[in-house]
């Protein structure tokens, strides 16, 4: 059908195989990222049976169609990975088909327009490493410690808003008086007003709620982290052994007041910070929530949990531990047939998407 799109002829094996990918699970296409683009190309003669005559026209607009698509993805992305990208574009383009997998290709064509759209899964564990080898080279990486801590939201008190209201009232008088005297007599007039004007108002305030939090041991959760930071070369010493050799660094005061607020006390910090000062340069500080859960809207009857991941890092400047790196409040959320392996499978991509974005940072900023 001509000026609608359609599949073209060479994206057929790629559909089945997506097809049969879909099938494999549900939790694993969660976590799949895709990215799209399209094309137009001129060409000198019309199209035949909507499609270019000549392959060479048709292979140019796919071309053209998966860059855009990649830069597209990439556009989304943060500025650190962004950096990193524009070091290895030309790489990427050369070898886009490693990058971009299982593509699905819509075509149209309108006389001697033809305009072709791609969607890919984005092979982003390639791109990764690819990037860290092309990353700023200075020296072998540091050592860090990471603690990301789990929580669950045990209650939530909210508090009414606290109304104030202004009422003021003015009050305005004038008066004028006149004399005419002659030499019959005098004659005198006058007049007097009053005006009133109320003025009303006020302000609303209302304090945030408070939030009380079920602070636990997630199952992956250390060992996804470690595995992002150990595969870009940095060495990463367990918190739990931090904890245990160097006084001050308490893990379980991270998690009692992570328990209660979103942040720790300025004490328990520069507490942290003094136990590994110049035996540890980075350190790493994170929450990762469950939001909440519910049936999936698919009908397979599986649980789908949403998770939010929050991180701050911290490098050991010789005097202080300044902030070199941070990840805004992030959402994941995975399926699974119960409700705990829904809740592992969200903890675990959202503490890899945070992690790697942190490397990615790093990585940005030349930081071993």
């Amino acid at each position: 059908m001509k000026n609608s799109f359609r599949l073209a002829p060479f994206a057929l094996m790629t559909i089945v195989s997506l097809l049969t990918f879909s099938l494999l699970g549900i939790s694993n296409a969660k976590a799949q990222s895709y990215a799209q683009g399209v094309a137009s190309i001129q060409m000198k003669r019309k199209c035949k049976d909507d499609m270019p005559r000549k392959r060479e026209d048709y292979d140019a607009a796919l071309s053209s169609a998966k860059v855009n698509s990649i830069r597209s993805w990439t556009a989304q992305k943060s500025t650190a990975f962004a950096e990193l990208y524009q070091n290895s574009e030309q790489e990427i383009i050369g070898q886009i088909d490693t990058y971009l997998l299982n593509p699905v290709i819509l075509s149209k064509c309108d006389k001697k327009t033809f305009t072709i759209s791609v969607r890919s899964v984005v092979n982003e564990s390639a791109l990764g490493q690819l990037m860290a080898r092309n990353k700023p080279q200075n020296s072998v990486r540091s050592r860090m410690t990471a603690v990301f801590v789990a929580r669950k939201q045990v209650s939530v008190k909210s508090y009414d808003a606290k109304v104030t209201k202004i009422n003021e009232t003015q009050e305005f008088s004038e008066a004028e008086q006149s004399a005419d005297v002659s030499g019959s007599g005098m004659a005198a007039s006058g007049y007097s007003s009053t005006r009133t004007v109320n003025t009303t108002g006020g302000s609303t305030e209302r304090k945030s709620d408070r939030i009380a939090w079920d602070v636990f041991q997630s199952d992956g959760l250390d060992a996804a982290v470690n595995e992002t930071f150990s595969s870009f070369g940095f060495r990463v010493i367990d918190s739990a052994q931090v904890a245990g050799r160097f006084p001050g660094f308490d893990v379980n005061q991270f998690r009692e007041e992570f328990g209660v607020g979103d942040d720790l006390t300025p004490e328990t910090k520069n507490s942290a910070f003094n136990a590994i000062a110049g035996k540890i340069p980075l350190l790493i500080i994170a929450t990762v929530d469950v939001l909440g859960s519910q049936v999936n809207e698919e009908g397979t009857g599986a649980i789908e949990v949403i998770v939010s991941v929050k991180a701050q890092v911290y490098q050991d400047d010789g005097l202080f531990y300044e902030t070199v790196a941070s990840v805004a409040p992030t959402q994941r959320k995975a399926a699974g047939q119960s409700a705990s392996a829904a809740e592992t499978d969200a903890l675990v991509l959202a503490a890899k998407a945070a992690s790697t974005e942190i490397v990615n940072q790093l990585n940005a900023q030349g930081i071993q």
